[in-house]
């Protein structure tokens, strides 16, 4: 746990503020978060702590000025201790709800209280946000989250099994580690299925790890037409748009969006990809790849569609 978020929870301030956590899908900047208020409130039953989506954060301003309710509105968030807002990077475009929250920061922090912002880019690679904003998350502790690593996977297995007193041997914790890619919450959930799987008495076998891991990732692997289909009914076009040789900007987008949700999730080459794709050369996919992983940083539109999409493609994606 990063040491800032350690020091909130006692009590203490660390010195900056807001803390900015960072990461893709996946890396559980929701759950943490979260969990930072839940025991935040806990351990501190006389201060006052508040978690909020961006996007209801937003909601409720624009509810707040229609009805004449502001003074309610700074009740509930420029008077607490504790107060972490997550995907604040979707708030790009939206100056009322920025500059709100960047009044909302200062009184906070003006006070001794603390921020927590959670963010899929870093602060620095935001766009379309107040320069007052931006330069307030900029001057805060960015702390960038990722998906463990195998070693870190293999030891939070070990930790969970040892406290769930489930028999799990080095090579089939190991087995688990390197074969599944997945969040601390998804692996706890392996594990639980494992372990409910196992006839009563019986420790996990290394078969039965090797098995669930090959289903996990036949599940987890869809189709390219699976994933065109998708972009196509979301965006609302054809499958046939997306593999003919149009170069409608609305088509473009969702062409790419589809080759770039492909690549990172069927393991296909680039080659595979654009054949699928009309014949596309992989120069033309690579390019259609990046510039979609441009967009997310840019543009607020198609980073919620891709999430949506990938949301869709992995309904247990955290």
């Amino acid at each position: 746990m990063p040491v800032a978020i350690e020091a909130i929870l006692k009590g203490r301030n660390p010195g900056y503020g807001p803390v900015v956590l960072y990461g893709p899908s996946g890396t559980g900047k929701s759950h943490l978060a979260l969990g930072v208020v839940g025991v935040y409130r806990t351990r501190w039953r006389q201060r006052s702590a508040v978690y909020v989506p961006a996007v209801d954060f937003g909601r409720e301003l624009a509810d707040a000025i229609e009805t004449q309710a502001m003074d309610d509105f700074h009740e509930r968030y420029r008077r607490v201790s504790l107060l972490a807002i997550d995907d604040v990077d979707r708030l790009a475009g939206k100056e009322a709800s920025q500059r709100e929250l960047t009044y909302t920061l200062d009184a906070i922090l003006e006070v001794g209280g603390q921020v927590v912002l959670t963010s899929s880019v870093a602060p620095g690679q935001l766009t379309g946000f107040l320069p007052n904003l931006h330069s307030r998350m900029m001057g805060g502790l960015t702390v960038p989250l990722a998906i463990p690593g195998p070693e870190t996977r293999l030891a939070i297995l070990k930790r969970l099994a040892e406290e769930r007193r489930i028999e799990l041997g080095e090579l089939e914790a190991k087995t688990l580690a390197t074969g599944l890619e997945w969040p601390v919450p998804r692996l706890a959930g392996a594990l639980a299925t494992l372990y409910t799987a196992a006839p009563a008495g019986i420790a996990i076998t290394l078969d039965g790890i090797q098995e669930y891991v090959r289903g996990q990732h036949n599940l987890a692997r869809p189709s390219l037409r699976d994933i065109a289909t998708l972009v196509a009914r979301h965006f609302s076009l054809r499958l046939a748009d997306l593999r003919s040789p149009s170069r409608r900007r609305a088509v473009v987008i969702a062409r790419d969006v589809a080759m770039y949700l492909a690549r990172a999730s069927t393991g296909k080459s680039l080659k595979q990809i654009g054949s699928y794709f009309n014949g596309r050369d992989h120069t033309t996919v690579s390019h259609g790849c990046a510039k979609t992983e441009s967009l997310l940083g840019s543009d607020a539109g198609i980073r919620e569609a891709v999430e949506h999409l990938r949301a869709k493609l992995d309904p247990a994606r955290v």
